[in-house]
């Protein structure tokens, strides 16, 4: 009977006591929503209540708060004093009350009671850091850097992050840099908070100033005997936000060779430049990699890369020579029969296969080469699939559209829901599209536009679109199936066919709302066939006579990276980059406009 009391009177306790805290915390809810409406005087009471119920130093600053907005200083003065007798030792009350006569217009007595906050400051971190956190939630910064300081002299603690987060507030960006690195001269392995910290300041730095300011204080304590590489770090991943992937290589290959190192962190970086089209730079990490020698780990890795780039040279037509593709094309088989046929290598082969069937006329080379790569025993579905598409590919360049149709399908089924099957039913949908099944192909596009990967995406929405507007008022579609029929022979490498028909199709459709289109792949096929010229003048075309369309602003982007990659021509391209920004500054490409033309403007 006892212990059936006794577990009676401990559910009743604990019912009262949640109900007491449910009760509480709806009165605080209440509280703040008073004091945000500025509805000082309930907030007041509600605030008092709870400070009594709870006695937590944070209500009584709202409370106090609560009654010097509303002018009631004699009765702030009173609690506030009544507090510091009953708490000795929270000498936070002296800034509430300082804060107090601030308010009534008193300086003196502000001065006053500031003052004996700071001079009663003892050798405790703790209480230093309350205290200047109630200097700054009243906005006395120049206070809280006192409290700081006299904390550094009395407790032997540094406060690097306190003062870094208080000249944030205050945006003295020079002195919360000065802290955030110095914490590094201490502890090294702080660089990752320390990163994250500033990356929020690079993020929100329109006019690069916080960048530069960041910059020059690197360099500096480079330059300081027995820094350490701490700050080259620093450095290197300062320049890797800007994408300045250059400077960064020279960091990174210095500190490789200050610590003998093996080239893992100059070859990540090569492909982080890779990644970003900046192939100068990734040339030159690769080759750097290469040059340790076989015997060291990533050699392979390099040497895989290496030739990669230059791939990827062949296919933005910085390469074109005959010469130096028959070159490329002996160094990736000399490759892959010292590395062999394998996972590692597969994507050696896909680039080979490539470089086989569109740039040397070898397509059953190309072929019977990916064939044997799909049978490597114990190859990932995933490597296959790749391996599918770009045999996919060559189907489609000899013009066997039904039996690419069939491997894309493979693909596509093999992969249902990830970005490799619709990389592939995106190709199938096309094979559509070049067949002139507009109606089927555009379901697939539509479809294909929730894809997960960003150019499956927009590569549908553009198709989408360009099949909608050119089928609502063209019943029979015939400049659309002539448009289709040149894109095919474009990807067939049919460039000289594919002029002939885009001809016949701007002066036979004159005001047909595809014209943009066919004068912009015109551009697009001259830039690759290196006919700058005529490159430049179709862009330009498309800029000025259909500036509305959203084929404008990607033809600004590629006009200014052809004057920078292929003409060489820093000044002109900067131009373009900056007319893109200014006229376009919601285009997907600004960002990246924006990166080359601080580049280039640096490198003036």
């Amino acid at each position: 009977m006892t212990k059936k009391i006794l577990y009676i009177f401990i559910f009743l306790f604990a019912s009262n006591l949640i109900f007491s805290q449910n009760n509480t915390g709806n009165e605080i809810s209440l509280a703040y929503e008073y004091y945000r409406s500025k509805d000082y005087d309930k907030a007041e009471v509600l605030f008092k209540k709870i400070f009594e119920k709870t006695h937590a130093k944070i209500y009584f600053t709202y409370y106090a708060n609560c009654l010097i907005e509303q002018s009631k200083f004699d009765i702030a003065e009173k609690e506030i004093k009544k507090q510091i007798r009953k708490n000795k030792n929270d000498i936070t009350y002296y800034v509430d009350l300082g804060y107090l006569f601030k308010k009534h217009n008193d300086t003196e007595q502000a001065k006053k009671y500031f003052e004996k906050a700071l001079k009663k400051l003892r050798s405790n971190p703790s209480q230093v850091r309350a205290v200047a956190s109630a200097f700054i939630q009243r906005q006395e910064y120049d206070n809280a850097e006192k409290a700081y300081i006299i904390g550094k002299q009395t407790t032997g603690k540094r406060f690097r992050n306190e003062l870094a987060n208080l000249y944030a507030i205050q945006r003295k960006y020079d002195k919360m840099i000065d802290q955030y690195l110095s914490m590094l001269e201490y502890n090294s392995r702080n660089i990752t908070l320390v990163q994250n910290r500033l990356q929020y300041f690079l993020k929100k730095d329109v006019n690069d100033e916080f960048a530069n300011t960041l910059q020059t204080e690197l360099i500096k304590r480079i330059q300081k005997p027995k820094s350490g590489i701490v700050y080259n770090q620093m450095l290197i991943w300062h320049y890797m936000q800007r994408k300045e992937f250059g400077k960064a290589l020279f960091q990174q290959m210095a500190i490789d060779k200050r610590l003998h190192s093996s080239g893992k962190k100059v070859l990540e970086l090569a492909e982080i430049a890779k990644e970003n089209n900046d192939l100068v730079t990734a040339t030159t990490a690769y080759k750097y990699v290469i040059d340790k020698g076989e015997n060291m780990p990533y050699f392979v890795d390099a040497k895989l890369g290496y030739l990669n780039v230059n791939f990827l040279k062949v296919k933005k037509g910085i390469i074109t020579d005959n010469e130096k593709l028959l070159k490329l094309e002996k160094e990736y088989e000399r490759a892959l029969i010292k590395f062999g046929i394998n996972s590692k290598t597969l994507k050696a082969i896909i680039d080979l296969s490539h470089l086989q069937a569109f740039y040397l006329n070898k397509p059953k080379a190309a072929e019977d080469l990916l064939t044997d790569a799909i049978k490597i025993k114990g190859l990932d579905k995933k490597l296959a699939t790749k391996c599918k598409i770009e045999l996919g590919d060559i189907l489609v360049f000899e013009n066997d559209l039904d039996y690419a149709a069939l491997i894309y399908g493979q693909a596509e089924m093999d992969n249902k829901g990830n970005s490799l099957g619709d990389i592939a039913k995106l190709k199938k949908a096309k094979l559509a599209y070049f067949a002139n099944n507009f109606k089927w192909a555009k379901a697939q596009f539509d479809a294909l536009k929730a894809s997960t990967s960003k150019p499956v995406a927009n590569d549908a929405l553009y198709y989408s679109i360009h099949i909608s507007e050119n089928t609502e008022d063209d019943s029979l579609q015939l400049a659309l199936k002539t448009f289709a029929k040149a894109e095919l022979l474009v990807f067939r490498h049919k460039t000289d066919s594919a002029i002939i028909l885009l001809d016949t199709l701007i002066s036979k459709n004159v005001g047909h709302q595809i014209i943009d289109d066919a004068i912009f792949l015109k551009a697009k096929i001259y830039e690759q066939n290196n006919d700058f010229i005529n490159a430049e003048k179709f862009y330009k075309k498309v800029m000025t006579e259909y500036s509305w369309d959203i084929l404008a602003d990607l033809a600004t982007y590629r006009l200014a990276i052809m004057y920078e990659e292929k003409l060489n021509n820093k000044e002109e391209a900067a131009e373009y980059y900056k007319k893109l920004m200014l006229e376009h500054p919601d285009s997907i490409y600004v960002s990246d406009a924006r990166r080359r033309f601080r580049k280039i403007r640096d490198g003036m």
